[in-house]
């Protein structure tokens, strides 16, 4: 009732937007302006009282026609309205969604400040409108949250779902690879195979269909966030797809070596020095064949 009221003083200029914006969200005030706008566009049926006053003197039976008319003009602007009614309900029920494109990272605010910094190559989505009651989104990709205590927050995914009362964690979610890490707090992580709680210092993982929990007391966070990827015993297929995601690059190399396990990490902003940090190990050589391609090889020196 209350942001009825400041609408109501709003619309007939009786409060600036800046004060109206202290009582009612950017987001509603967003929608009702496209209301107005739309509402602006319709033309009213002209009338002329004296005139109608008159043809009905004249004779009878057009007040039938009169009326028919008035309520073709009723039901129209009702259909208008009703489209537009419907138009602020999808407006308000729709999607907000953050993506990262290849080699890019990000950081925002959900709409409880809880602060999301989003990997390359993911993305989020979620109902900002309802968020207060439901603190639910989806990923694809990566992302690491630091969750204000509140109601339930949940992250879900393909392979997975998440859910916090207020805590740091990360999440993956690639290519039949789930991974959850706690850093402060304890989240429960419910998957195809079982559903299990991880408290800070440890980590959940799901290669290939194989769950896996281990410990990670020194992390105090995710090594991207660093500008870093740091891999243990991972099958060397993601670790080439992760340098992949974070140059924006394409990297070609004998299948033979995709399932070789890989324990290391590579640096974001050097490229040379990240191919030297993932191909020495496995005794390849790279060869950077153009700005967007690179070439791995065993070393026969």
């Amino acid at each position: 009732m209350e942001k009825n009221y400041f609408l109501a003083k709003w619309l007939n200029g009786e409060i600036t937007e800046e004060t109206l914006k202290e009582h009612v969200s950017e987001e509603e005030i967003r929608a009702y302006k496209k209301i107005i706008s739309a509402t602006n566009q319709l033309e009213a049926p002209s009338y002329n009282a004296q005139e109608s006053l008159e043809k009905i003197k004249k004779t009878h039976a057009k007040t039938a026609v009169k009326k028919l008319k008035f309520t073709k003009y009723f039901y129209r602007i009702a259909a208008v309205f009703a489209v537009l009614i419907t138009s602020y309900y999808f407006i308000s029920t729709k999607d907000t969604s953050y993506t990262t494109n290849l080699a890019e990272k990000i950081t925002f605010e959900l709409p409880d400040q809880s602060e999301v910094h989003l990997n390359a190559d993911s993305k989020i989505t979620f109902n900002a409108k309802n968020w207060k009651k439901n603190r639910t989104l989806n990923l694809k990709g990566e992302a690491y949250f630091r969750v204000k205590k509140g109601n339930k927050f949940t992250v879900n995914s393909d392979l997975g779902s998440v859910q916090v009362l207020g805590t740091k964690f990360n999440v993956i979610e690639r290519d039949q690879y789930f991974e959850v890490n706690c850093y402060e707090g304890l989240v429960s992580v419910t998957s195809k195979i079982e559903t299990v709680k991880v408290p800070a210092g440890s980590s959940y993982k799901i290669l290939n269909k194989v769950s896996q929990f281990s410990k990670n007391t020194s992390e105090i966070m995710p090594a991207w966030l660093q500008n870093s990827s740091s891999f243990k015993s991972m099958p060397y297929k993601y670790v080439v797809k992760e340098l992949e995601r974070q140059y924006n690059i394409s990297i070609e190399y004998d299948v033979k070596y995709e399932n070789n396990l890989f324990t290391g990490s590579f640096i974001h902003s050097n490229l040379e020095l990240a191919l030297q940090a993932i191909s020495i190990p496995l005794n390849l050589k790279y060869e950077i064949i153009s700005d967007k391609k690179v070439y791995l090889k065993l070393d026969e020196n």
